[in-house]
């Protein structure tokens, strides 16, 4: 038995499928015969001149179109490359363990950057992150040997890796599999938001977990106790066989949902709306009778190319979107990367802190030429379709006149070129930084409508990294600070008589729904999967009950008190 943190709920049953990821792609984990030694030597060597010749090209580039100081990243990485320590050391561990390359670089890789994060002094430990990256390239070198640009997922396979980066999933059919189970990661993380977008069962943070488990051995996840089972004993089985069958029976009590209206038990119509990241997704929020989407994320279109999407490009991707949902609106919300998201074609400046790193809109208006090409193809789909624009990471007045400044440069430029577009389309701004809470009342005079981000809220309210399972206790999103400044939010759009969507992580949890109708919130967008449990929450609550709900919570001074509280009401 193998213990982490539950992260998505559920129980999954199935065969161990091993992977190990690069920066585009993920390669399954296997044992392999000492006569295989000589042929994966070569492989790695072919992978290693590939990812120098990679970033050789993307050094002048990057010098073209960025500058000298991002270039010479690349240039630095080419030199890590043709370490011979790094060529050396992989090897040696292929023959030692008996894996695939791609194993042996991933185990060589982890094990360089733990020792360089150790060492005190700063500089030395911020390389770590360009050996991270270098092996990753190699990996997705190595993988592309292969062909495996989408790794297909074997039936009832439990996946087990080290992290599910977002640039992977794009290229693995993860709504194929049975399970999550990952070394790295939190309730917060991206692949744990993943997992619970497809209702998928998930435990992170396992120690070892793509050491410990093996391909092919028969798994139980947890994803409720945070516990992972590998062959497991008969009498286990049997009583997961009991609970799957309680939970299933819950999944199935709920379907009559479906096409019921949105109203809590008084009669107030609350809109529930879907996040989606791609065409699929729409799929699955149509499946549930979503009334629009309420958040958009662009990332995928991006994750999986090696290169920035064109103009066409993007448009035909959202343009299908805006197809199967018409007349339903879409909220498309501007690439947003930073912090933990990043593109292995877009470098970012090395920071000490990543996450108060430049990011979202203000990275955009640094690379104006990125955002000038994804804002003409959503105001070419809103010639047909009705869409709003939302900008990621606003932090105050100074981000928004800017960006509707590049905003009416790109209409100007489509008029002249007898492109048609909504000239009205809506600027939305995502409240995800403190200062931007703060600030609502003066942001509603100057946009359409606010999205109110939780998942980053709370980490930058109380300074606790959500990717970063060493801090995860100090991470909650019912400490007093979040529950004021939400409501804060929430009556500043209520003066305005402006839309306000709650999209992070607390609008899919359906134990909070009522306190946030309390909070004064009124719009919700969850995940397609979440939507027919958080219906249910909504059709279950009266205003003024949740309303009082809410004023108890607020008198409130800690999280204890404000969990107790929850429990007490049965929320």
């Amino acid at each position: 038995m193998l213990r982490g943190t539950a992260v998505s709920p559920g129980i999954a049953r199935g065969v161990a499928f091993v992977i190990t990821c690069g920066n585009r792609a993920p390669a399954p984990r296997r044992r392999i015969q000492a006569s295989e030694l000589e042929g994966e030597r070569l492989r790695f060597d072919g992978a290693l001149d590939r990812a120098e010749a990679e970033l050789v090209t993307l050094q002048r580039d990057v010098l073209e179109r960025i500058g000298p100081t991002q270039a010479d990243i690349f240039g630095a990485q080419a030199l890590v490359v043709r370490d011979p320590g790094l060529r050396d050391g992989v090897l040696r561990a292929m023959g030692e363990k008996l894996v695939n390359v791609e194993a042996a670089l991933s185990d060589f890789i982890d094990a360089q950057t733990r020792d360089l994060e150790a060492v005190r002094d700063g500089y030395i430990r911020e390389r770590a992150a360009d050996v991270r990256d270098v092996g990753r390239r190699i990996l997705s070198a190595l993988i592309e040997q292969r062909g495996t640009g989408c790794l297909e997922i074997p039936p009832d396979a439990v996946v087990v890796t080290e992290e599910l980066l977002p640039s992977v999933t794009a290229r693995l059919e993860v709504s194929r599999a049975r399970g999550f189970v990952t070394e790295r990661g939190s309730r917060f993380s991206h692949s744990s938001i993943l997992a619970r977008s497809l209702g998928t069962p998930a435990v992170a943070a396992v120690p070892e977990a793509s050491r410990k488990i093996r391909t092919g051995d028969q798994v139980i996840v947890d994803g409720l106790a945070g516990i992972v089972f590998v062959n497991p004993e008969r009498s286990v089985e049997r009583e997961y066989d009991r609970l799957q069958a309680e939970l299933g029976g819950q999944k199935e009590r709920l379907r009559h949902l479906v096409d019921l209206p949105s109203t809590t038990a008084d009669g107030t119509a609350i809109p529930l709306l879907a996040n989606v990241n791609k065409l699929a997704d729409t799929e699955a929020a149509l499946l549930y009778r979503a009334e629009g989407v309420g958040l958009y994320r662009t990332e995928f279109q991006f994750t999986i190319r090696d290169r920035f999407p064109a103009e066409d490009e993007q448009y035909e991707f959202l343009a299908r979107s805006a197809e199967r949902l018409h007349p339903r609106r879409l909220v498309l919300r501007l690439l947003d990367l930073g912090g933990d998201k990043t593109l292995p074609y877009f470098p970012l400046p090395a920071s000490r802190n990543p996450s108060l790193a430049q990011r979202g809109i203000g990275l955009l208006l640094e690379h104006v030429d990125v955002l000038r090409a994804q804002l003409r193809a959503f105001l070419r789909v809103s010639a047909d379709h009705p869409i709003s624009i939302l900008l990621p990471v606003v932090r105050g007045l100074e981000d928004v006149r800017r960006a509707r400044d590049v905003v009416r440069q790109v209409q100007r430029e489509l008029s002249e070129a007898g492109r048609r577009f909504d000239a009205e389309a809506p600027l939305g701004a995502m409240i995800e930084l403190p200062s931007a809470a703060l600030m609502a009342r003066s942001l509603l005079r100057e946009v359409d409508f606010l999205s109110l981000g939780t998942n980053d809220l709370v980490q930058y309210v109380l300074a606790a990294d959500r990717e970063d399972g060493g801090v995860a206790p100090s991470y909650h999103p019912l400490h007093p600070a979040v529950l004021q400044l939400i409501r804060s939010v929430a009556e500043a759009a209520s003066s305005a008589g402006r839309e306000l969507t709650i999209c992070g992580e607390m609008a899919g949890d359906p134990t909070l729904t009522a306190l946030l109708l309390g909070l004064g919130l009124r719009q919700f967008s969850v995940a397609p999967g979440e939507l027919l449990e958080v219906k249910d929450a909504i059709r279950r609550v009266r205003l003024d009950a949740a309303e009082e709900l809410a004023r108890r919570a607020l008198e409130l001074g800690t999280v204890a008190e404000i969990v107790a509280l929850l429990g007490a009401t049965g929320r």
